[in-house]
C-alpha cells in the first residue's frame, strides 16, 4: 500500500494543531527543528538542499537565534514539502540470497539501496565496492549471504535517508492498523509532535535523537547577524550559509 503526500493539505493541518505564540497568531521553531523536519522527510531533499532550507527561514530569524511565522510564512513552506509516493521501507533482509553479477549488484544498490541511505554517491561507491571484494568468490561472482544483507541492514539503520525515515514513520502507521484514510493526517501529527512533545514511538524519538545531535554539530556553524532595526515588522537577520554534506537522493 502506498501513499501520496501530495493529495493532503497537511500544512493546514500542521498550523491548526501545532502550538502557537501567547498572542495565537506565530509559530516558533528553533534550528534543530528545522534540522529534525530535514531528516524525518518533510522537505523535498531532492529538490530542495539543506542549505536552501535553512536559508528559506532567513527572513524569520529573531534576536535569540530561533524564527517566527505567522499562518501565511508556514503555509508557504509547502513550496518544500515532499509530495511524493510514500512506498514499504527496503528491508535488507528480504534480498535475495546467491550470486550476483557487478552490474547486478549495482542495480541492487542503485533501485534499493540508495534512496534508503543517507550517504554520498561517493561513500555509497566506497561501500559497494568494498561489498563486491568481500563477498567475491573464485568465479568472479558477488555471494550475496546473510552476512552480506546484514551488513547492509546496519547500513541503513545507522544511516537512514529522509526519506527512509517517512517511509519507516509510515510503516509504523501501518503497522499500529491505523486506518488508511487517516494515514496522511497522522503523518502530520507526528510532524507537528516535534513541535508539541519529544516522547514518540521508539523509531521517531531514536530519529530525533540522532537529527539533533547533527544539529548541535552545525549550529555552532550557523550565526544570524544582528537586527539592523528593532523597530521593524519584519526579522532582518539573515542567516549565514551552513557548510553541510549533500543528504541522500529520492527513489
Amino acid at each position: 500500500m502506498t501513499l501520496n503526500l501530495g493529495d493532503f493539505d497537511i500544512m493546514s493541518y500542521l498550523w491548526d494543531t501545532m502550538e502557537k505564540t501567547e498572542d495565537g497568531k506565530h509559530l516558533r521553531y528553533s534550528f534543530q527543528d528545522l534540522d529534525v523536519l530535514w531528516n524525518m522527510g518533510f522537505v523535498d531533499t531532492l529538490r530542495v538542499s539543506p542549505e536552501i532550507w535553512v536559508q528559506a527561514f532567513d527572513t524569520y530569524i529573531q534576536a535569540d537565534g530561533t524564527y517566527l511565522l505567522s499562518k501565511a510564512d508556514f503555509l508557504s513552506l509547502d513550496q518544500y514539502r515532499y509530495k511524493g509516493e510514500i512506498k514499504i521501507p527496503f528491508d535488507a533482509m528480504k534480498i535475495n540470497e546467491g550470486k550476483y553479477t557487478d552490474e547486478g549488484l549495482t542495480e541492487l544498490f542503485i533501485l534499493g539501496i540508495t534512496p534508503s541511505c543517507d550517504f554520498t554517491p561517493r561513500q555509497l561507491d566506497q561501500f559497494l565496492e568494498k561489498t563486491k571484494k568481500d563477498f567475491r568468490t573464485p568465479d568472479g561472482l558477488i555471494r550475496i549471504n546473510q552476512q552480506a544483507k546484514q551488513r547492509i541492514k546496519i547500513l541503513l539503520e545507522q544511516h537512514p535517508s529522509p526519506l527512509r525515515n517517512l517511509e519507516l514513520l509510515f510503516d509504523h502507521l501501518v503497522s499500529e492498523r491505523i486506518d488508511p484514510s487517516s494515514k496522511a493526517q497522522e503523518v502530520g501529527k507526528k510532524f507537528a509532535e516535534i513541535k508539541t512533545e519529544r516522547e514518540k514511538s521508539k523509531f521517531s524519538a531514536q530519529a530525533i535523537t540522532k537529527t539533533e545531535a547533527k544539529a548541535k554539530e552545525l549550529q555552532h556553524l550557523t550565526k544570524a547577524r544582528q537586527k539592523t532595526s528593532p523597530a521593524s515588522d519584519k526579522p532582518t537577520t539573515e542567516l549565514k550559509k551552513i557548510r553541510r554534506s549533500p543528504k541522500g537522493v529520492r527513489g
